[in-house]
């Protein structure tokens, strides 16, 4: 097995990118789903995907998907984390995870060449319900456990529904 070089320091130098997306504080990040702190780094996550030569695909919740396909095709094998903090957060709360796996994914791309299957790093939503009582959202829309009526009548500490957060942030494919 090959080894792969990552350089910490771009490692440290994403993560600090990505904390300054709702910073609070000297070390905390405040960033709750569908705010717009959240929806910068969910963009900044995709940014990141394409300049890493993915495939970048947003899924109807607002899971950021970054693809790598695979010589062989078949299913993907999937990295990362949540991009949401409980409040008050860490910096390295669920980002590192999100941040790390894309990282891996890319240097496995430069450095080895096109994996055999394909692999993704992705950026999960709404996994502690920071903002909603929904834990795992982004992991229940993955494997369809989101029922019909969940975005209409799950309404955030806020008094927000997470449908209508999900509609003013144009969360989805």
């Amino acid at each position: 097995m090959p080894h792969i070089d990552i350089d910490p320091a771009h490692v440290e130098r994403w993560l600090a990118e990505f904390a300054s997306f709702g910073a609070h504080g000297e070390t905390g990040v405040w960033r709750t789903a569908y705010t717009p702190e959240w929806v910068a780094a969910a963009d900044q996550y995709a940014q990141w995907c394409t300049e890493s030569d993915l495939t970048v695909r947003r899924d109807a919740v607002g899971n950021v998907w970054g693809r790598l396909q695979g010589s062989d095709g078949g299913a993907a094998i999937a990295t990362g984390s949540h991009i949401d903090t409980v409040t008050p957060g860490g910096r390295y709360d669920g980002a590192l995870g999100a941040v790390g796996g894309l990282i891996a994914v890319a240097a496995l791309a430069r450095q080895c060449g096109p994996p055999r299957r394909p692999l993704e790093a992705v950026a999960l939503c709404e996994e502690e319900s920071s903002r909603f009582p929904a834990n795992f959202w982004g992991s229940r829309a993955i494997v369809g456990a989101i029922g019909p009526d969940d975005p209409e009548t799950i309404v955030g500490h806020d008094g927000t529904v997470i449908a209508d957060a999900m509609r003013i942030e144009n969360v989805g494919p």
